[in-house]
């Protein structure tokens, strides 16, 4: 009967596509070990180890139950517990992967990467920012709900919102849009901190493509400074690796999201009622073409000259 049973483990999709679900769900079920919280770009404390996993793995292999309850469909896996699992090991790493992809260390912090290990929610109404996911700027005109996981609620945090893609104020100095900033954040206090700069909706301008909207999340030491509130547009040009060189003491990268933007008809109306400025428009420039008429057999002989040299 045992070998029969190890037969049609082996043999069953069914159970072959949920054994990386029933490691993580078991894994954040039965652990007992605590991860202390994560250092700035060190990789992040799994609850378990490789060779524990690895016998919950072979556990469940071997488990009649399990087998019995994924031919009958009652096999039920906790989505929520398995994700948890996948940010507390190698999520950070895929993260951080999809970031360079995406250029943002490249555009942002000049190169300098990090490991975003904690773990924070940007909710829009019906719409949650992951990484690089689209949302249009429709739904985006409401500032988002920010989010803390439990294990994270001491402290303070800097939130910054920047489009390093966007630019369309006079005499730029920057290469990026700050559209939020949020300072001196607690999350056990429902989320409450200085307002440096007001929420501004993504804009990105026809005729530019896709935009990158990015929150990143600081941890902070101390009590940061409060500057002075951002009202006029031309203040929004910003520079990220400069704000964190100025408060490198007390500030450090380590949460990371963002999303893709296109143009629609919001973008006009925010220019127009919250800008009070006419929306700049980009096109394409066409290229002239060449005026030069097409001769036949231009090259008629390429070996011409190699016949006369060998001749010789």
């Amino acid at each position: 009967m045992e070998i029969s049973i190890r037969s049609l483990v082996g043999r069953s999709s069914s159970i072959a596509r949920s054994r990386i679900f029933l490691q993580g769900c078991i894994a954040c079920r039965n652990s007992t070990l605590s991860a202390s919280q994560p250092n700035i770009n060190d990789l992040p404390v799994a609850d378990l180890t490789k060779s524990q996993r690895k016998s919950i793995l072979h556990h469940n292999k071997r488990s009649i139950q399990l087998e019995q309850a994924s031919r009958r469909k009652e096999l039920q896996i906790p989505l929520s517990r398995v994700y948890d699992d996948w940010l507390s090991t190698t999520g950070p790493k895929h993260v951080m992967t999809v970031a360079e992809h995406y250029g943002i260390f490249k555009d942002v912090l000049m190169d300098y990467p990090f490991f975003p290990t904690v773990n924070f929610g940007v909710e829009y109404p019906n719409y949650r920012v992951q990484w690089g996911n689209l949302i249009s700027p429709s739904k985006t005109v409401a500032r988002p709900k920010i989010s803390f996981a439990p294990k994270h609620n001491d402290g303070l945090w800097t939130l910054i919102m920047i489009n390093p893609d966007g630019v369309f104020i006079e005499n730029q100095q920057e290469s990026e849009i700050l559209h939020w900033l949020l300072i001196n954040m607690a999350p056990s206090t429902a989320i409450k901190g200085v307002e440096a700069c007001k929420y501004l909706q993504p804009l990105p301008i026809r005729g530019t493509g896709y935009h990158r909207l990015i929150f990143l999340l600081c941890k902070q030491s101390r009590e940061i400074p409060v500057p002075d509130q951002i009202t006029d547009i031309a203040d929004r040009s910003f520079s990220t690796y400069n704000f964190l060189i100025q408060h490198q003491d007390s500030l450090k990268p380590v949460g990371l999201r963002f999303f893709q933007s296109d143009w629609d008809k919001s973008v006009t109306t925010s220019f127009r009622k919250m800008l009070g400025m006419n929306e700049p428009t980009y096109s394409a420039q066409p290229i002239p073409l060449s005026k030069s008429r097409l001769k036949k057999y231009k090259h008629r002989n390429i070996y011409k000259n190699k016949e006369k040299l060998f001749r010789a």
